[in-house]
């Protein structure tokens, strides 16, 4: 075998490059996500990211209604982003139902967010699985773009002072919702 010093040298060099990448990351840090996510309002940070305050959701329910998130300021909220055709969905519906059930809109909001389907097919979902929390159509991908949507179910828990605390991509039990929202749900 045959030493090449271009090839050392080569070697040397993205190893060097590596080392400094690494160090430079190591100093300055990493940046905050929420920063190129979101947006400031008022000195405000709104993106869909956990510590940033939620993006708002105004829209449209299926019965013609308008619901807006920030009349709910002072309220847990949970956003979940669904689909009629999402398998994982028909396993959560039931989990959020009975924790809007258990705790009522005076203590606890539930919002379904349902992007780009046919109202029709909305209706029949919400009879079909007996529920009775608030949705919300998103037909032109707005809200769902506002909270950058990687997929469905996606759950997005808000507190009361509404930053959001957690973020669920995928089903979601009312288990872990209550975990986490037992601070705000403690009766007066």
């Amino acid at each position: 075998m045959r030493f090449d010093r271009r090839r050392v040298a080569l070697l040397g060099g993205a190893a060097l490059f590596l080392f400094a990448a690494i160090a430079t990351v190591l100093i300055a840090g990493l940046p905050n996500r929420a920063e190129f996510t979101g947006r400031i309002e008022d000195g405000v940070l709104i993106a869909p990211e956990v510590g940033a305050t939620a993006p708002d959701i105004k829209g449209a329910t299926p019965y013609g209604d308008r619901l807006d998130l920030a009349a709910w300021r002072g309220q847990p909220v949970i956003v979940n982003f669904w689909a009629t055709w999402c398998a994982p969905c028909r396993i959560e519906m039931p989990e959020l139902e009975t924790l809007y059930r258990a705790y009522g809109p005076e203590r606890l909001r539930v919002i379904g967010v349902n992007t780009g389907e046919d109202i029709e097919d909305v209706l029949d979902w919400i009879e079909n699985h007996q529920l009775t929390f608030p949705m919300v159509l998103d037909p032109d991908g707005q809200i769902a773009s506002s909270y950058m949507l990687r997929g469905q179910p996606t759950t997005f828990v808000i507190q009361p002072d509404g930053a959001i605390s957690h973020v669920f991509y995928g089903p979601v039990t009312r288990h872990q919702l209550e975990d986490i929202l037992r601070p705000y749900l403690i009766e007066a």
